[in-house]
């Protein structure tokens, strides 16, 4: 990359080349293994000035029209988007009218938590299987990507948004800009846009290289914010830390003219601990390099000592870090005879570029292979809790990141 997504620097640092990957969410039918498969290279560079993970090669827009990732299939997802919609109540939305706007809306988990405490809300998403999904939770989506033309109709259909949320999407947007002028348009005047993302500053310090693939194209520091919001008069006022997906930031901006309070001195705060983690010097990307490097090796070595000694070894989860982790390590069906996964949208497929065949949970008591790999790594403590009966019978888990290690 030349330029950063957020704040246009050409002081770009590629420090970890994961070779080439297929898309991360591209599963695979039976009749398609024998077919080509296309694919892109994942090579993860740095804003050395406003501290952007980000990739250069994007998937072709036309891959999110069938998306099979949806946050239902999680049950920390549903008690996290039910947070979410009553923080939205009690702080942004004061009147039940105002509209609330989720930009990448999936199959409606959030707006329906939205809607059960009385809140007018809009869905916006690209993905045509899942609107069907949202739209029988009586819930309207326009079935688009955003950008200023979307804000531009949905502002005319629908009035201005009093407040717009992005969950785990706006890591997915290869131009912020475009996207941000579009978020320009739609929000009320004295609106609230909320972002929940990934902090880099976890992938750094918790060695999360497989939270990087070619739908999330950008992993977002604090400051990321901060210098892409100026260029369109906004600002950061409130930032909540998230235990989600490894480690998480929700963001809170408003229009620079909208601001009646000054900002928190959490945003400070959080701006000074990236200063402290050196999250914009060269050597803190190299040093993650050797680290990602040392836990490829202890991985494979786990997995291959344990299959020596006849033990036989399965995943749970089929998530998109999964693959980029599967990917890069090379880890096929060799090492994991099968993935299991909740979502029967994945089951029956084959993981893209290593071609495990995923199959439902319930393999796990059938089989009873003697390790499972957490590719789901994030849920991994209600993976656990809920896979009780296949740890009294003696199975193990394998949690890969931040470090591998056997769970008993």
């Amino acid at each position: 990359m030349k330029v950063c997504r957020a704040c246009r620097s050409d002081r770009m640092l590629m420090f970890l080349a994961l070779g080439s990957h297929p898309p991360a969410n591209a599963f695979l039918s039976a009749e398609q293994l024998g077919q080509p498969e296309p694919s892109w290279p994942l090579n993860t560079h740095v804003c050395l000035d406003c501290g952007l993970i980000q990739v250069p090669n994007v998937i072709p827009p036309g891959f999110f029209r069938n998306y099979l990732y949806v946050p239902s299939a999680s049950e920390t997802m549903h008690e996290h988007f039910a947070d979410l919609a009553r923080v939205v109540a009690d702080r942004v939305v004061a009147k039940a009218e105002g509209l609330v706007a989720d930009i990448g809306c999936n199959d409606g988990l959030f707006l329906g938590a939205c809607k059960a405490l009385g809140l007018r809300t809009l869905g916006i998403d690209p993905a045509t299987n899942l609107i069907a999904i949202t739209r029988r939770k009586g819930i309207e989506v326009i079935n688009e990507y955003f950008n200023a033309l979307t804000a531009e109709q949905a502002r005319l259909a629908h009035g201005p948004a009093r407040v717009i949320v992005t969950t785990n999407t706006f890591n997915h947007i290869d131009d912020l800009h475009d996207f941000m002028a579009g978020v320009v348009i739609l929000l009320d005047d004295t609106g609230v846009f909320v972002v929940e993302v990934p902090h880099a500053l976890d992938l750094v310090e918790k060695n999360e290289f497989d939270t990087v693939y070619h739908e999330h194209v950008s992993e977002f520091c604090v400051k990321s914010f901060v210098d892409l919001y100026r260029f369109f008069g906004m600002e950061v006022f409130d930032i909540q830390p998230l235990p989600i997906h490894g480690g998480s930031m929700r963001i809170f901006g408003r229009r620079t003219s909208a601001s009646t309070t000054a900002a928190t001195p959490i945003v400070e705060d959080w701006l000074a601990s990236e200063r402290r983690a050196a999250l914009f010097s060269p050597e803190t990307y190299e040093a993650f390099r050797i680290r990602v490097e040392r836990n490829r090796g202890a991985l494979i070595d786990i997995l291959r000592d344990l299959k020596r000694q006849g033990k036989r070894l399965a995943g749970y989860g089929a998530p998109a870090k999964g693959n980029t982790l599967l990917n890069f390590y090379g880890i096929g069906p060799d090492l994991l005879e099968f993935l299991v996964d909740r979502s029967t949208l994945k089951q029956g497929l084959y993981s893209p570029g290593s071609h495990i065949p995923i199959v439902a949970t319930e393999r796990l008591i059938e089989d009873q292979p003697d390790y499972v790999l957490i590719l789901a790594w994030n849920f991994a403590e209600e993976i656990i809790r809920e896979q009780d009966q296949y740890r009294h019978r003696g199975g193990k888990f394998i949690v890969p990141i931040p470090e591998p290690a056997i769970v008993t």
